[in-house]
């Protein structure tokens, strides 16, 4: 009898091919803390996110959006957001420059990303501050419209300050200022936009110039509070930061008394966080005069307030980052005389601290910079 042998069909030509069968699930992220699954956004504009939920259009306006989590993330940008984090700057831009996907919209997240990460990594390399702020304005020309426009012209005015050129960052986040009211972005990138510009007064040593800036941003700050309850602790913590920078200026004029009662009449605020500002304020002024004038009696003056600042910086932020700096400073300033043999590693550790444990404050380069010297 012959036998019969069925006929061997490949699986593969069973099943459906991967690219039919891979379903895009992306999440949308709303302000309200709701996550919204099944999306595949087609569209990612300053007006909102359109696409499709199953066989269902989908839109969402801009204001309610705070984010997408995008489906089936190449390893190099889940790599990328991880080293972000981490505040390993230099190596998030590496891995999202790495990134490959067929999805323009996912493609154009991650160049975005690497361009932030390069601004973040910056320091004091105004060259390469430069290039990050040329390609974050490529990326702007090349995104027309897109729903990250408003902070890619924050970060392009930020980086083009970091380059040293004040009259295009000033340009840049004016443009933001402007387009925050007449193109809808939200009276919470008004209120950014005038903080960094303040920043950017100052890098330009416009003091006076700066303080009525910093005024403005905490101005713009309050407004925003009462439109916009999904960013309430951004805009209070941009309130504090606007105080402390008003009273900076102080520090930077080198009116050292002025700085120091400024800084003294904040503590008499309510807020915990500002209590904590405030005497790291104080204590930056009182080292900054006691360095100049040699007064080791007042560099221990100054100790003594910028550790009750670390202390009662509860959420230990940028209090803390610039409370456990200036403590190394005074270290340094003391010497071996007042502070024994030891004096040079007790500071690397204070700088050791701020550098590893508060990344993305502007206190992370200065200790860095200290510890190499």
């Amino acid at each position: 009898m012959m036998r019969i042998l069925p006929l061997l069909v490949p699986v593969a030509m069973l099943l459906p091919s991967t690219a039919n069968a891979q379903k895009i699930n992306d999440v949308v992220l709303k302000k309200d803390g709701a996550r919204v699954r099944g999306v595949e956004i087609t569209e990612f504009l300053i007006t909102g996110l359109k696409g499709k939920r199953g066989s269902d259009d989908f839109e969402m306006p801009a204001h309610l959006v705070k984010g997408v989590e995008w489906s089936e993330l190449p390893e190099e940008f889940v790599a990328g957001q991880g080293a972000m984090s981490r505040g390993d700057f230099e190596t998030a831009a590496q891995f999202f420059g790495a990134v490959q996907s067929d999805r323009a919209l996912l493609k154009a997240d991650a160049e975005f990303f690497k361009i932030k990460a390069a601004i973040a990594s910056v320091g004091a390399d105004t060259a390469s501050a430069g290039t990050a702020a040329s390609h974050m304005q490529a990326w702007i020309g090349g995104n027309v419209n897109h729903w990250r426009t408003p902070e890619a012209l924050l970060l392009q005015g930020r980086a083009q300050r970091l380059a040293g050129s004040g009259a295009a960052a000033t340009a840049t986040l004016k443009e933001l200022d402007d387009r925050a009211i007449r193109d809808g972005f939200g009276p919470v990138w008004s209120a950014r936009a005038k903080y960094e510009l303040a920043l950017t007064l100052v890098s330009d040593g416009k003091m006076g110039e700066a303080r009525t800036a910093f005024k403005s941003a905490s101005s713009a700050a309050n407004t925003a509070l009462n439109t916009s309850k999904s960013d309430t602790a951004e805009l209070q913590n941009l309130k504090i930061l606007a105080r402390v920078g008003e009273g900076e200026t102080y520090v930077k004029d080198k009116d050292y008394k002025k700085a120091e009662s400024f800084f003294r009449s904040l503590a008499n605020d309510p807020s915990p966080a500002l209590k904590a500002v405030a005497a790291a304020g104080e204590g930056e002024a009182i080292f900054r005069s006691a360095e100049e004038s040699k007064n080791s009696n007042d560099l221990r003056r100054a100790q003594l307030i910028l550790a009750r600042a670390s202390v009662l910086d509860s959420a230990s932020g940028e209090a803390s980052a610039k409370a456990n700096y200036y403590l190394g400073c005074c270290l340094l300033a003391l010497g071996a005389e007042k502070e024994g043999d030891s004096f040079k590693q007790r500071a690397l550790r204070y700088f050791e601290i701020v550098s590893s444990s508060y990344p993305s404050t502007r206190w992370a380069g200065l200790a860095k910079a200290a510890a190499q010297k």
